[in-house]
């Protein structure tokens, strides 16, 4: 019975983490990141100019190139994000080993919990971007690196594959660079622990795969930083804090936290990481991992975004050491058979509570938490007005506004070929295939709670039109208006009047 009963909490962790990333996965529309992600080369264009024009490595891109096979059009948006979702399922499943190998089964089962309920990883493999396939090709380097050092069948194919998956990070995205310290910490014993080989083997199967490696990186990237565009140089040099100027307000890495992880867990986290404590020499690589992405990220990247994920998980591994210290601490003062059950009780309470606040954040849409309030218990969390002062990165939430009805309205019906709207273009442009322009409009696309934030329009001509006219078509999610279209003729607000309107 104890031994059928030892896999409740793996069966628990699959369940959460699949259910999390997989259901309702095609509710939302494509969101602006999204869009940037799709395989979609200007006519006539190269592959390698399109891939060199990108802000990012390759690996997403041809992973909806692949995904053509399937939806040539990119009409179902579960189809695509499919894909990314099931990489950060089996991303967890990789991370759980991976920590097992270095520090046992729980630590191993409480970072895996930790991780999967974490909304931000929730989020950003709900979506297709490149961050599940950075998080596998990330856990399946450190873990090859790994069982190169404890079994001796994984001796030196270990190191080899471990290379090959830490190249695969590279192409996805330049995030790779900071598993450095926890790579670099296990080779160096790798090392030290074959010294029973000569220095000239073990260098010899260390330096042919980094070599190999370092050949085919070179050959993508040495073109594409030669090629990149002016529009991806600005893009990237707004990201870095300007030196020796005044400090600008960037987007709050804490607000931001928050965002994807509402009412307790912005407490919960530096209570865990001060009852981890007491296991600092233990997880001194760990320290070490978090510190590169966390210096580069808070200290000299002006606006570092989602990309704290990058050293939010070696800080959960140190978070599930301060969970054993808790169920530790528990045991002196209670005893053995009632610490170990409160502990055990308190835990799968915990992440019940999380993987709860999650569910109803991520894949319940009634109502679509950031943008509209929503009531959880005791809490009020989420409202547009909070959005609006720009401080937040919005990923993978709930977004439902009809844009495929709204682009078969607008096709369908009298037009004259131009439209506007309180929308991002990137995500307008995608779905309505009409020209955007403020005078030439034509359809004025209203979207309530828009990913743009902006709840109104300011020019002059769509206030008057809006308080003047009847939208042509409103577009309704649920019960709830999400959209309003209406048809406004060419030309500035006096002109237009002078017509008579």
């Amino acid at each position: 019975m104890r031994d059928k009963l030892k896999w409740i909490p793996l069966l628990f962790l699959i369940a959460v983490t699949a259910w999390l990333r997989l259901a309702d996965l095609g509710y939302s529309d494509y969101q602006g990141d999204e869009i940037k992600a799709l395989w979609r080369p200007a006519a006539n264009e190269s592959t390698m100019d399109f891939l060199y024009k990108q802000k990012k490595g390759p690996i997403q891109f041809f992973v909806t190139y692949a995904m053509r096979a399937f939806d040539p059009d990119f009409s179902n948006e579960f189809l695509q994000r499919l894909p990314f979702a099931l990489a950060g399922i089996l991303a967890i499943f990789v991370f759980y080993k991976l920590v097992q190998l270095h520090y046992g089964s729980k630590i191993a089962l409480y970072a895996s919990l930790l991780l999967s309920v974490n909304g931000i990883f929730i989020g950003l493999m709900r979506i297709i971007q490149y961050q599940p396939f950075v998080m596998l090709f990330m856990f399946l380097a450190l873990y090859c690196f790994s069982l190169a050092l404890q079994q001796e069948r994984w001796r030196f194919r270990g190191i080899t594959l471990g290379v090959a998956f830490w190249a695969l990070l590279l192409f996805t995205h330049y995030d790779g660079v900071f598993i450095a310290p926890f790579a670099i910490y296990l080779l160096i014993r790798w090392y030290n622990q074959n010294a029973d080989l000569p220095s000239r083997t073990r260098l010899k199967h260390l330096l042919v795969p980094f070599t190999v490696a370092g050949l085919l990186l070179a050959a993508y990237f040495i073109p594409y930083l030669l090629n990149i565009p002016e529009e991806t140089k600005a893009y990237w040099s707004g990201r870095i804090r300007p030196p020796q100027e005044p400090e600008q307000e960037g987007r709050s890495s804490i607000l931001n936290f928050e965002l994807y992880n509402p009412i307790f867990s912005l407490y919960l986290y530096p209570i865990l990481a001060a009852f981890s404590l007491p296991k600092l020499r233990q997880s001194l690589p760990l320290l070490a991992w978090f510190a590169l992405p966390w210096v580069v990220l808070e200290l000299i990247i002006f606006d570092p975004g989602t990309h704290i994920y990058t050293y939010l998980i070696p800080a959960i591994i140190l978070l599930a050491f301060g969970l054993v210290t808790v169920e530790e601490l528990a045991v002196k003062v209670i005893g053995e058979v009632w610490g170990r059950r409160l502990s055990i009780a308190g835990a799968a309470l915990l992440f019940i509570v999380l993987a709860g606040i999650s569910h109803l954040i991520f894949v319940d849409s009634t109502p679509e938490y950031p943008y509209e309030k929503r009531g959880m218990l005791f809490w009020t969390i989420g409202g547009g007005d909070q959005l609006r002062e720009d401080k937040y990165w919005v990923f993978g939430f709930p977004y439902y506004r009809g844009w495929e009805e709204i682009r078969q309205f607008v096709t369908t019906t009298e037009n004259n070929g131009y439209y506007l709207t309180n929308e991002n273009i990137s995500i307008s442009d995608y779905y309505v295939p009409l020209k955007f322009d403020a005078e030439g409009a034509g359809h004025y696309i209203y979207i309530h709670n828009p990913q743009s934030f902006k709840t109104w329009d300011s020019r002059d001509k769509v206030l008057y039109w809006r308080e003047n006219y009847k939208p042509v078509k409103i577009v309704e999610n649920r019960g709830r208006v999400v959209a309003e279209i209406y048809y406004m003729p060419a030309g500035s607000l006096e002109a237009i009047r002078q017509l008579g309107y």
